[in-house]
């Protein structure tokens, strides 16, 4: 009977290592959603536009990553359509008392690089909590503006392309670094899938626009300050998960 013990001893923890090294997984996947982004801006530029509201755009994109007992480790690409509208108070100038209001749109591709953690309840559902860095890289973008005067019923509008690099010509950085935070809930559908739902705060941590096209712009000398992203995203998720322990 204490032979009995000792081995059931012996081998409860051995059997503990075993379940836990089952969860021990590489896992690729996709996702889809829809965000909400505008933008900050600092010192002479807040007081400029006093008003700033979000903007609606889609995202998706693919991600995998390691899972290792309750600790995630993740990136992949991601389409994230970004931007935002901002305004003046109104003004007076020599044609009179005057309100101006822009509207930009970016189409960006974002690479985050996060670390997470994940709790489980049961054998169905858990929580998660990732943060770190993200490298977003601007592709192309439209800025819509209107300036409209007191007692004119039509405002002046123009419209034109945004370009990113780092050209004099080039309004935004090619590359904008950011931070994200995201929880979400997670279901387990069987052994190797998960359907994950996900909402994630990604803020820009940088100027976003170009250094050498501000320097250039007299209107950067009369209005200092910085203009930074901010990002709300809802996504819905997939992943399929490949065991460390299963062959293929």
């Amino acid at each position: 009977m204490k032979r009995l013990v000792i081995v059931l001893a012996l081998l409860c923890p051995l059997g503990m290592l075993t379940v836990q090294a089952q969860k021990n997984s590489f896992f690729i996947g996709g996702n889809v959603g829809v965000n909400s982004s505008k933008f900050k801006f600092t010192q002479d530029l807040s007081e400029l536009y006093p008003i700033t509201n979000g903007k609606f755009g889609l995202n998706g994109g693919f991600n995998m990553g390691l899972e290792i007992h309750n600790f995630t480790l993740m990136t992949g690409i991601e389409y994230v359509q970004k931007g935002g509208e901002y305004q003046t108070a109104n003004f007076e100038d020599e044609q009179g008392v005057g309100f101006y209001t822009a509207s930009e749109k970016w189409h960006t591709l974002s690479i985050p690089i996060l670390i997470g953690y994940r709790k489980y309840f049961g054998e169905k559902f858990g929580v998660t909590l990732a943060l770190g860095p993200s490298i977003n890289i601007g592709i192309s973008g439209k800025m819509d503006e209107e300036t409209s005067y007191f007692g004119e019923e039509q405002g002046d509008k123009t419209n034109y392309q945004v370009n990113f690099g780092s050209d004099i010509n080039d309004d935004y950085r090619a590359t904008q670094p950011g931070f994200r935070i995201s929880p979400g809930l997670i279901f387990l559908l069987n052994d190797k899938s998960k359907l994950t739902f996900n909402i994630t705060w990604d803020s820009g941590t940088r100027d976003a626009y170009n250094p050498r096209y501000k320097a250039a712009n007299e209107f950067f000398e009369q209005n200092k300050g910085l203009q930074l992203t901010r990002s709300t995203l809802f996504t819905v998720g997939y992943e399929h998960h490949f065991t460390f322990n299963d062959k293929y």
